[in-house]
């Protein structure tokens, strides 16, 4: 089975939550687009225990971007600020309370993360970015991004016309700028699957899609079959929702 997650956001209780969901199993492949650290508190931990897991394939995201900058020219102020600035703070202090030698592991390991991938599960076609594929670089980059930041820093709109015969799947953008809920949008040939992880007080939470059913993992609601998915985005609810118009029936 094939899962997709992203944006943590150093929350790991809610990563917890959904690897009790999903029970991997070996010959099963986690993939989580980017955004594993900052706003929460156990951004270090997590980046610790996803590295050693063995069938989880971590994509750079614009937070891990940042944190690389930032360590790898201390003497660029700029690169220091920006991280900084998008809440890195617990972060910084973590990963100076480890080994030198840990710290050039791990900063060698975000380094070498991949910023897209491409993968097929039951002949579907899937694209895996942080933020937004490469091939859309040339016609949705109106802020002149090199490509690096564009992928891990562009905001995708649910009208971005998406590469043909392939499904995009990414984070960054959190699922409440498409539609009215914290959980995860199906557009036209795109998933937008950042349900805001790293906002929880405002409702977010952590959402995981499995790609051969469309089954959807939240660590608050819980797990959702896809003809329970599509009833709970014509409700605007929870589960809740159909029991209490039954009751009422």
């Amino acid at each position: 089975m094939h899962y997709v997650l992203s944006d943590i956001h150093g929350n790991k209780e809610a990563f917890d939550s959904i690897l009790s969901m999903i029970k991997l199993k070996p010959d099963d492949q986690l993939y989580i687009l980017g955004d594993v650290i900052d706003r929460g508190e156990y951004g270090i931990e997590l980046l610790q225990q996803i590295r050693t897991m063995p069938n989880c394939t971590l994509l750079m995201g614009n937070h891990e971007y940042m944190m690389v900058n930032a360590l790898r020219h201390p003497e660029n102020l700029h690169f220091k600020y920006v991280w900084k600035n998008n809440r890195s703070i617990q972060t910084y202090q973590k990963y100076f309370f480890l080994a030198k030698e840990e710290q050039e592991k791990l900063l060698c390991y975000l380094e070498a993360l991949p910023l897209q991938l491409e993968i097929t599960v039951n002949r579907r076609k899937f694209i895996l970015v942080h933020a937004a594929p490469q091939e859309l670089f040339e016609t949705e980059n109106m802020k002149c991004y090199k490509l690096k930041e564009f992928m891990v820093w562009h905001r995708l709109s649910a009208f971005s016309e998406m590469p043909p015969r392939k499904n995009v799947i990414f984070g960054h953008t959190p699922t409440w700028r498409f539609h009215k809920t914290k959980h995860i949008f199906h557009g036209k040939k795109m998933i937008a699957i950042d349900c805001g992880c790293g906002f929880p007080d405002h409702g977010g939470q952590l959402g995981c899609i499995r790609l051969e059913d469309m089954t959807e993992y939240y660590s608050d609601d819980g797990v959702f079959t896809k003809e329970e998915a599509f009833e709970w985005k014509i409700n605007g609810g929870s589960k809740m929702n159909e029991l209490e118009s039954l009751d009422k029936q």
